[in-house]
């Protein structure tokens, strides 16, 4: 009676990408905030962030800044959104973050600061390894300067060693959500 087999996705992984509108006036105002809130390393760490410090005020202060981009984004997945933490990143050449996630519930996002163009970009890695090759899939984000990505907090994430002579910094926050 000939094929009768449908194709389809059994899963699929909310993502996504928006650009800080107005971003050369905003990254001024990022940077300030970066400042009150200063990166050093901590233990074996190759990396620079302020995570291990005080960082009071912080999440209100980006809001603020960032209050279009959130309320667009709250307004797309029909939910209100609260920030459970937030941190900023520096990598110098050399410097890379170990494949690691950022708990089971709500979501989380990361705005690129400052992104050398020869910067490695973070590869995301997915939760099951590819049925036919049982190999680890993953997949680097291509992004610029000014870009966020949001997506769930499950997903394990990793950079590769820097090669680029200018510092790439980010602002990561973990965020969850209640019913709008």
């Amino acid at each position: 009676k000939g094929d009768t087999m449908i194709p389809g996705n059994l899963f699929s992984i909310p993502m996504w990408r928006l650009p800080v509108l107005n971003f050369s006036k905003k990254k001024k105002e990022l940077e300030q905030l970066c400042k009150a809130y200063p990166e050093r390393k901590h233990g074996i760490q190759t990396f620079s962030t302020n995570r291990q410090g005080d960082r009071s005020g912080m999440a209100a202060a980006f809001a603020s800044i960032l209050e279009q981009e959130l309320s667009m984004f709250s307004k797309r997945i029909e939910k209100d959104i609260a920030f459970e933490d937030i941190w900023s990143v520096s990598y110098k050449k050399g410097d890379y973050h170990t494949p690691h996630d950022h708990g089971t519930i709500g979501l989380s996002g990361i705005l690129y600061l400052n992104m050398p163009k020869d910067a490695p970009v973070t590869q995301y890695i997915q939760p099951w390894n590819d049925w036919n090759s049982d190999r680890t899939i993953y997949l680097p984000m291509p992004v610029k300067e000014g870009d966020i990505v949001i997506l769930p907090r499950f997903i394990r994430h990793f950079t590769e060693p820097s090669k680029s002579k200018k510092i790439k910094r980010v602002i990561s926050w973990d965020m969850t959500l209640q019913n709008a």
